[in-house]
């Protein structure tokens, strides 16, 4: 279910958050109950993950579509869009079908524009991961090198909660999907990566800037969950962005 924080601020901006592969709505708990100032947050669920339900093909187009149905039923008007991982490959399909309803994209160790493959070798792994909760604790443990959040339990909690269609289709999804970044309209781009992130490496997020004609932040110490690890520290790294995009209040 989405979560929201300060809904009472009738001129505040709403800020998208929309979570990766083996997570959940819980992945922003820390920018939901702190937000930028003059922001408010929202955070769905995608269908299949932490028990929610899903019908129909595992695929980027299908989350798509689906964001954009849920944005509709909660009458968010020019949204700016914040994607983590598989997360920024929903959140760039949406935009480049509608980039004039979009007032920004925050790509968060998005996948790259290309696609992220899995080598076929991992398959295996990820569908061990569905019977394995320690596996799946140690291989979400990785994502955070600095520090784990303090919601870390939950986090996994809600991994093991995953549709069984979605360990190895949402790897698949992932490698079949891609875009051309002049569908996206000039939309106002924020592309952020962590330093020690092995899975989306600090090159990929830099030829993925450097595709959509903008600069790469990249997050010293931290890794590919670095939107959580450094929460606070990630959210100093919004607000100058946010306070540059004047049609999204």
């Amino acid at each position: 279910m989405p979560e929201a924080s300060g809904s009472g601020e009738a001129s505040a901006g709403v800020l998208v958050a929309v979570h990766g592969n083996f997570a959940s709505a819980r992945w922003w708990d820390a920018l939901v109950a702190d937000p930028p100032a003059g922001w408010r947050v929202l955070a769905p669920d995608l269908p299949g993950f932490a028990g929610t339900p899903h019908a129909g093909e595992v695929s980027i187009s299908g989350y798509a579509d689906w964001l954009g149905r849920w944005l509709d039923e909660q009458q968010i008007t020019r949204p700016v869009l914040l994607g983590h991982s598989l997360g920024g490959a929903v959140v760039l399909e949406l935009t480049a079908r509608q980039p004039q309803e979009v007032a920004g994209v925050v790509l968060a160790a998005a996948a790259p524009l290309s696609g992220l493959v899995t080598p076929e070798e991992n398959y295996p792994v990820l569908e061990m991961m569905r019977g394995a909760p320690a596996l799946r604790e140690a291989s979400l443990g990785a994502l955070f090198p600095s520090g784990k959040p303090q919601n870390f339990a939950a986090l996994v909690e809600d991994a093991g909660r995953m549709a069984p269609t979605h360990y190895s289709g949402n790897a698949r999804a992932l490698a079949a999907w891609g875009m051309d970044p002049q569908r996206l309209g000039g939309v106002p781009l924020l592309v952020l990566g962590g330093e020690l992130d092995a899975l989306v490496t600090p090159a990929m997020v830099r030829a993925q800037a450097e595709a959509l004609n903008t600069g790469a932040h990249i997050v010293p110490g931290r890794g590919h969950g670095f939107p959580q690890e450094a929460a606070a520290e990630f959210r100093a790294r919004l607000e100058p962005f946010l306070a540059g995009l004047p049609a999204a209040h």
